[in-house]
């Protein structure tokens, strides 16, 4: 992290600094204090961190900041109105103190794979950084911003969000050069109400773009192609279906796929002109997050090379679209998280593998749909009832799914409220040769079924 003042702590949130201190580290947990930092408390639903200024202090802290008014700290401390604010503004100034240029990605599918393709691409011609794990909150995304340096050419921004105003406060911070929505599912519409609502909030991206910035948009999306010519800011899109899209791509069947220039300003591959790229990914929707990586790494300057090879060299890992070979079976390991139409697209995934064996749909519940809950597990299950041989379901809306299933006509449709039981009835019934998806929102822990199928001890 690059050295800043106390001073222009307090210049950057507006708040009033009692006293100066050199500073190069930023932290929000009082346990984790290093040489020079200052300790920004924050107030969650069960604690106030405010009551562990002094155990930071304690363990190091350099300064403070607080929104407590009449406590006096043996520390300089910067005094704001609220702390959760300030940490935003602390991390859109010292944004602006490194310079470099910051890509926002948003959207309701895809926006963690896009992120991570992204920082593929951009790495083969950039110093690059991204958003790392899940902190794509509003405070894991001014964490994200203080690991920029001036060394720094682009960060990748992943920002998520559950309410409305969560992505306009991180963006207001990040102040991104481009923004990326991958496209508007129905994650989260249990708390914004349909899919106009969904489309608005992920739109509040562009509201922190910086002057001259760009959109980046999924033209296969039709919430956002009809938005696209009322919006205040330059638009690129991109898409496979909707062949007006500025990018494009026209798959093969061995896997490769061309990316066409449609109309996408820019110098390195001129409008009309191709080149083929590759994905150790499966799956069109994949191709998709592939193409707004290719939009950003144009518009950027690289080269179709250097976006060829940047792509080609991503490889899946831990719980996202995680393939694998294990005891004769053709794992699909995708437990991070799920919503309708991830699930419909990874299930269409599964339905090109395994040629010479069965495929084993094993789903877990989705979380946060509200009222589209019945028709979103049940759309899963007549997804899982045309590409795949079998539905195991897990969960509270398991039954939903089935019901969904057994509409289309699948016969092998089985719901499960217990793990080890869905597992048993995996281990008698799945044989070596086939192909096995496990996915499910967060909260219904997929990779612990995966595990008790594969004989793995497991924490009860």
């Amino acid at each position: 992290m690059e050295r800043f003042t106390l001073r222009e702590a307090a210049a950057w949130t507006q708040g009033e600094a009692t006293g100066d201190a050199e500073l190069t580290g930023i932290s929000t947990d009082s346990r984790q204090i290093g040489e020079n930092t200052l300790f920004v408390p924050i107030c969650g639903e069960r604690f106030d961190a405010h009551d562990f200024i002094r155990k930071a202090i304690d363990n190091g802290a350099a300064a403070v900041v607080s929104h407590r008014e009449n406590e006096t700290y043996r520390v300089p401390a910067l005094h704001v109105k609220n702390t959760a604010q300030a940490l935003l503004d602390l991390a859109g100034g010292y944004r602006d103190k490194c310079g470099g240029k910051v890509v926002g990605v948003t959207g309701s599918v895809g926006k963690t794979t896009t992120k991570e393709l992204l920082y593929a691409v951009l790495r083969e011609h950039f110093h690059a950084q991204k958003t790392e794990g899940n902190l794509n909150n509003e405070i894991g995304l001014p964490l994200t911003l203080f690991t920029m340096t001036r060394k720094t050419e682009v960060l990748v921004a992943e920002m998520g969000m559950n309410h409305f105003g969560e992505i306009s406060r991180m963006t207001a911070a990040a102040k991104p050069d481009l923004a990326v929505i991958t496209n508007i599912g129905t994650s989260h519409i249990e708390f914004l109400g349909s899919r106009e609502g969904i489309c608005k909030a992920k739109l509040e991206i562009l509201e922190g773009l910086k002057p001259g910035g760009c959109a980046v948009l999924c033209g296969d999306e039709p919430l956002l192609w009809e938005k696209r010519a009322a919006l205040p800011c330059s638009v690129v899109t991109y898409g496979i279906e909707n062949h007006a899209c500025s990018l494009i791509a026209h798959l093969h069947e061995d896997g490769t796929f061309d990316i066409v220039n449609n109309s996408l300003p820019c110098d390195t591959l001129p409008v009309g002109r191709k080149f083929t790229a590759s994905l150790s990914l499966p799956g069109a929707h994949n191709v998709l997050n592939a193409l707004a990586a290719a939009a950003v790494g144009l518009l950027m300057g690289e080269t179709p090379e250097e976006i060829a090879r940047g792509l080609a060299s991503y490889e899946a890992s831990g719980m996202r679209q995680n393939i694998y070979e294990r005891d004769g079976f053709t794992i699909f390991a995708d437990c991070y998280n799920a919503s309708p139409d991830a699930m419909e697209a990874t299930i269409k995934v599964l339905g090109t593998m395994s040629a010479g064996g069965r495929r084993f749909a094993v789903l877990g519940s989705m979380l946060e749909l509200g009222a589209y809950a019945k028709e979103g597990h049940q759309r899963a299950g007549r997804a899982a009832a045309q590409f795949a041989d079998a539905l195991y379901a897990y969960g509270p809306d398991a039954d939903e799914m089935v019901a969904g299933a057994k509409e289309r006509g699948m016969e092998n449709a089985f719901a499960f409220s217990d793990q080890r039981a869905l597992a048993d009835a995996l281990r008698r019934d799945a044989q070596p040769g086939d192909a096995l998806l496990f996915k499910g929102s967060r909260g219904m822990q997929m990779e612990r079924a995966l595990a008790l199928f594969l004989g793995e001890d497991v924490e009860e």
